[in-house]
């Protein structure tokens, strides 16, 4: 199983130019992972990272802020890995600036192994920009989650993500240049104050050159047929589920949501999150 060239390549190509998530200068990306505990929005990952046991995969760990956030926040051991080197040069100079002992590796998911499998691996808005999502998710359960571990998975979500794309799809069929899109984007997504930052995220969101959308009851079968089984999932705000079915109910209406926030000016990305236990 092989990332298709062409979609590798173009992805890989981009993001080269500028990484998502990049910030003006090592110095302020350390300083926003010294002033924020960023993993606690994930609120199934704090448990997991206090287990002194604990040791953290990251599967497309761009410029690292995850993985240097748990050296940084939860002192333990964490590898990143990315096939994109210039990211992979930010998080590692981020690191030497926190002090910490993360690690990162330019490599390709779909070629790379580890020696030994992980008792967490996390891969948070990558795998719908390879050619192959399926596969890949397939590939971190089976060859790197290591028995009675834990994976989480960040994806687009089908139909959550289909408002925000056709909007700015609708702007670019008008007219609009590359810089009223991205003022328009930052006008949604008003956190991001830095020059530098913001085009990370705009370029990310809006221009990238390839990207799926998935569900979680696409994803469900998935999992359990590599022997996992869903723990959790940001679908319910990671609240305890009576059935799947009451899950996949819920997540019906991410469209309608993505319509609510458009409207209302707001960013919402249509984004999910699901958390997976291997079977010891």
């Amino acid at each position: 199983m092989q990332d298709q060239p062409p979609i590798g390549q173009a992805v890989l190509e981009f993001y080269k130019v500028l990484p998502f998530n990049y910030r003006h200068s090592v110095a302020e990306h350390a300083q926003q992972i010294r002033a924020r505990d960023a993993i606690a929005a994930y609120s199934v990952l704090p448990p997991l990272l206090r287990d002194p046991a604990a040791r953290v995969l990251e599967i497309g760990c761009g410029t690292g802020w995850l993985t240097n956030a748990i050296a940084y926040h939860y002192r333990r051991p964490a590898l990143g890995i990315d096939f994109n080197p210039v990211a992979v040069e930010r998080a590692r100079a981020v690191s030497r600036a926190l002090e910490v002992e993360s690690q990162f590796l330019v490599a390709d998911l779909f070629q790379w192994a580890p020696d030994a499998p992980y008792p967490l691996v996390v891969s948070l808005g990558v795998l719908h920009h390879t050619a192959d999502c399926v596969g890949a998710v397939r590939r971190l359960c089976v060859d790197f989650v290591a028995p009675g571990g834990h994976l989480l998975v960040g994806l687009y979500h089908q139909p959550g993500r289909r408002p925000f794309l056709d909007h700015f799809q609708a702007m670019e069929a008008a007219g609009a240049s590359e810089d009223e899109m991205r003022d328009r984007f930052g006008e949604l997504d008003s956190r991001i104050a830095e020059e530098t930052h913001l085009a990370s995220w705009f370029r990310d969101q809006v221009l990238h050159p390839h990207e799926t959308q998935h569900t979680l009851r696409e994803m469900v079968p998935v999992i359990e047929d590599c022997g996992m089984t869903l723990v959790s999932t940001s679908i319910n705000r990671f609240q305890p589920f009576q059935s799947l079915e009451a899950l996949y109910r819920e997540e019906q209406g991410y469209a309608e949501i993505a319509a609510e926030r458009l409207a209302a000016g707001q960013y919402f990305p249509g984004f999910f999150v699901f958390l997976a236990a291997k079977r010891a």
